[in-house]
């Protein structure tokens, strides 16, 4: 009866970090699938409303960030290693971050075109993005390891198909781009679509490892 007590009471301490972290995985998401829409569109860099609501989602999670900070300072007792739920949310804010720098290099550098491997990646991206989701609303329940394990498998061969994508873009770059100004922004804007990517598998690692611990 007294350890179910305690457990009662220190509960709540550890429910806090899964609405937030299940709102950044919302806003990461989300954030995805309008720059998608944004490097679809015949002229990206006049989708300036989808720009402006990136940052937005991109202020959102910064602000979420900041609270499980804040909650992980306060807290007795938290749902898994206190290491392992600074480096999730650091890991998954710079997936937001790489997500709005993409955006706002369309909008900034104005390319006269992009890459016929941007939208490409950009979708592998999405893809990665909805599997962080998926992930991340198991945490609750680590008991089903299954789902969380998957989707960080499905996030490692995404990153394979996105690193093809990008050297196969880069040697097409250079091979038929005849204007290098127009190569410059392609190349900047596809490398730091190429680094969401990475930072999307570093948040699959993050949640292997929780995995592994908790176990």
């Amino acid at each position: 009866m007294a350890k179910g007590m305690i457990r009662r009471l220190l509960l709540p301490q550890e429910d806090k970090f899964y609405p937030m972290f299940e709102d950044l995985a919302e806003l990461i998401s989300k954030a995805s699938h309008i720059l998608a829409q944004v490097v679809e569109s015949a002229e990206p860099c006049k989708k300036e409303d989808s720009i402006r609501e990136i940052k937005l989602l991109e202020n959102k999670a910064d602000d979420i960030v900041h609270r499980v900070m804040d909650a992980l300072d306060s807290s007795f007792i938290t749902p898994f290693d206190r290491e392992d739920i600074h480096r999730l949310a650091s890991r998954m804010d710079d997936v937001m971050d790489n997500i709005n720098a993409t955006a706002q290099q369309i909008l900034l550098y104005r390319p006269g075109r992009l890459a016929p491997q941007t939208l490409e990646l950009t979708m592998v991206a999405v893809r990665g993005c909805e599997q962080i989701r998926i992930a991340v609303m198991e945490l609750r329940n680590l008991q089903n390891r299954s789902k969380i394990n998957d989707a960080c498998i499905k996030i490692n061969e995404l990153e394979n198909i996105a690193d093809d994508i990008f050297h196969k873009m880069i040697s097409d770059l250079f091979s038929y781009e005849k204007d290098a100004i127009e190569l410059i922004k392609n190349k900047k804007i596809m490398e730091t679509l190429e680094y969401t990517t990475d930072r999307i598998e570093d948040v699959s690692d993050i949640l292997k490892t929780i995995l592994i611990k908790g176990a």
